[in-house]
């Protein structure tokens, strides 16, 4: 079989031949992504790309009927769509049925709260990021998921890209050598447009910090951002200098930071994050520069990674070809040459996690966990304190 029959085959393989699975498959809730989100659509999608999920509940809106008329669309049983997380954890854990794992999608400053009443009756967690509004929450929920040793996964995607996870393998492998620059970019431009009068039906929870936190473009796309250089490069950042503002005349939260870090072996790091980019879509971007050579990889071409050898001519190196390790390869779902991305990326994460959950491994995920969200919300804070004293350094 060649490797590329691999990738055709391989996450089906897989399930086959996996004596962990059995056709076992893990019941799961979600609370939040009601109809019209996009990322409880995503979440759903997810759950079902590798068939070891069997979704039977969740809170969808706090009207009971509005809740049981989406969760029976999606062909639920009606008594087990909830009008609120606590009912449903209650309900769910009397159950000889209930839910084993939980996805959550709803604000940030929610998650605490939701997650500990099903941790606490082991229900493992997926959630989507970032962790919590606050700093002492996030600390608060990494003691109860160590506490209770559930299997914690947070959504942070773009590191599941199987181009990302080979640049991670280039890195590992020694052929950047030392690391010295890192550059992410992430600029959107979707607040761009808003007029004040339409701040509030747009932004909605953004603007409460109590839910968001004290920044939304951190919390929005700075988080994912800073998971990803961490996740590539396997440093950590030490100090960071920061400015988070609104260029925005027209709403009265964040919208644009300029942030750089200095990293634990010495290197330095920058980080654009925007909403205030005009045109901006996502353009994802990260560099990583070393003394032997060099990665860029760019979301609008995600089966791409530019890999730059000292002194040499640039390649291209693409998805699933022969040249990618097995790491990258594991994490591809089509063959060479066919377009994959975003859900498939998501896919990784949910079908790890389900692994993990299976295999009673509670450590050594290959995906964001509970210690990955704790970091991303001290990068928040930390960044905002710095901006808020004229960029002054501040310590992780």
């Amino acid at each position: 079989m060649t490797k590329e029959k691999k990738v055709v085959f391989g996450r089906l393989g897989l399930m086959r031949n996996d004596t962990l699975s059995k056709n076992k498959k893990i019941k799961i809730g979600f609370v939040g992504g009601g109809p019209s989100s996009f990322i409880g659509y995503t979440h759903r999608l997810a759950a079902r790309f590798d068939n070891r999920f069997d979704f039977v509940a969740g809170v969808f809106s706090r009207d009971k009927k509005k809740s049981i008329d989406f969760g029976s669309s999606l062909g639920l049983d009606p008594s087990r769509c909830y009008a609120n997380y606590s009912e449903m954890a209650k309900k769910e854990s009397k159950r000889s049925d209930g839910i084993e794992a939980l996805g959550i999608m709803t604000p940030s400053g929610d998650h605490y709260k939701i997650a500990k009443l099903f941790i606490e009756n082991k229900i493992h967690i997926i959630c989507d990021k970032p962790l919590t509004a606050t700093v002492e929450d996030a600390i608060k929920l990494q003691k109860l998921v160590k506490k209770n040793k559930i299997v914690f996964a947070l959504t942070h995607n773009y590191s599941a890209y199987p181009m990302l996870r080979e640049a991670k393998n280039l890195v590992e492998k020694g052929k950047l050598g030392k690391v010295l620059l890192i550059n992410v970019e992430y600029p959107q431009g979707y607040t761009v447009g808003i007029k004040k009068k339409d701040e509030k039906s747009t932004l909605k929870w953004r603007l409460d910090k109590k839910m968001c936190g004290p920044s939304m473009i951190l919390a929005e796309i700075g988080t994912h951002s800073y998971h990803l250089l961490r996740y590539v490069t396997n440093l950590e950042a030490k100090e960071i200098s920061a400015e988070v503002n609104s260029l925005s005349s027209e709403i009265s939260v964040d919208d644009n930071a300029f942030l750089i870090l200095r990293m634990n072996n010495k290197a330095r790091a920058s980080i654009w994050v925007s909403s205030a980019a005009t045109g901006g879509e996502n353009g994802l971007k990260i560099r990583v520069y070393g003394t032997k050579g060099a990665v860029e990889w760019f979301q609008d071409e995600p089966n791409h990674l530019k890999f730059t050898e000292l002194n040499k001519s640039a390649k291209i190196i693409t998805r699933a070809s022969n040249d990618v390790s097995d790491f990258s390869l594991k994490s591809s779902r089509l063959a060479a040459g066919h377009p994959e991305g975003f859900f498939e990326a998501f896919s990784n994460i949910y079908t790890e996690f389900a692994d993990c959950i299976l295999s009673n491994k509670k450590t050594n995920h290959t995906f964001p966990n509970i210690e990955d969200g704790v970091k991303g919300i001290k990068f928040i804070f930390a960044a905002k304190k710095s901006s808020n004293n004229n960029s002054k350094w501040e310590k992780i």
